[in-house]
């Protein structure tokens, strides 16, 4: 996750690299659409990344409609690195089962598609573009879930599908194959209020982190480890139930 995607989660999910198969933050509507589906109540997520000489930051937000299986999401972010704003609005629709319940160990399967449409301005070409992300994720009986994202449909469309598993509710992993490249990673819960997750991007570099919840609140810390730097992402999100 290079650019505005290394912005779009990975401080919420520690690893924010694997939203094909399973995606459950305010990012989802930036990352994978399908993914907003496992968010109960409204959300609002805001993360900022630090690298050596570089500063930049992303806002999301999900709306759960009710009962209808609908959800709708926006997002933003600007990205010092390359001088690119982009700014994103998503829905997604429940077709068939319960993902909230399915991660609470219940048992699925359940099935989520997901949409989004997104418009991309870049100060050093002064070109704005507009171009869309879809998914689907399928959660099956009793705890995996596989997934499929194409993203920029319009324009350089690419490929993403997804696998995680749950181990007793307290342990996730994930793989993914993106580009002919593989991803690895797990989620490690420590107790109800800390979280571990350690996981590799398409370029080899790793990611680790950790979020800390205090009731409704959610503060998380990643670091993308390159082979010269350290990228520092913080997170902080807001649950209102």
């Amino acid at each position: 996750m290079i650019g505005i995607g290394i912005l779009t989660g990975t401080a919420q999910t520690g690893i924010g690299v694997f939203p094909a198969a399973w995606s459950d933050d305010a990012f989802s509507c930036m990352q994978s659409p399908a993914g907003m589906g496992r968010i109960e109540f409204l959300e609002v997520a805001a993360t900022g990344l630090v690298t050596d000489d570089h500063g930049s930051g992303s806002f999301a937000a999900v709306q759960p409609l009710g009962l209808s299986g609908f959800h709708v999401g926006v997002g933003a972010g600007w990205n010092s690195i390359n001088n690119t704003g982009t700014g994103q609005v998503s829905g997604s629709y429940i077709i068939a089962g319960d993902p909230i319940g399915f991660m609470a160990g219940l048992f699925g399967p359940s099935l989520t598609t997901g949409f989004s449409a997104r418009y991309l301005h870049s100060d050093s070409s002064e070109v704005n573009s507009f171009d869309c992300d879809a998914g689907v994720q399928f959660s099956l009986f009793p705890s995996s879930a596989v997934g499929v994202s194409v993203i920029n449909i319009l324009d350089n469309r690419v490929f993403t599908t997804g696998f995680s598993h749950v181990f007793n509710r307290n342990l996730i992993v994930h793989t993914a194959l993106s580009e002919g490249k593989w991803q690895v990673g797990a989620g490690l819960m420590i107790t109800r209020k800390l979280q571990l997750y350690a996981g590799t991007n398409k370029k080899n570099n790793v990611h680790s982190g950790f979020t800390f919840s205090n009731g409704n609140w959610k503060f998380g810390y990643g670091a993308v480890f390159q082979e010269n730097s350290v990228n520092h992402v913080f997170g902080l999100s807001r649950r209102f139930q």
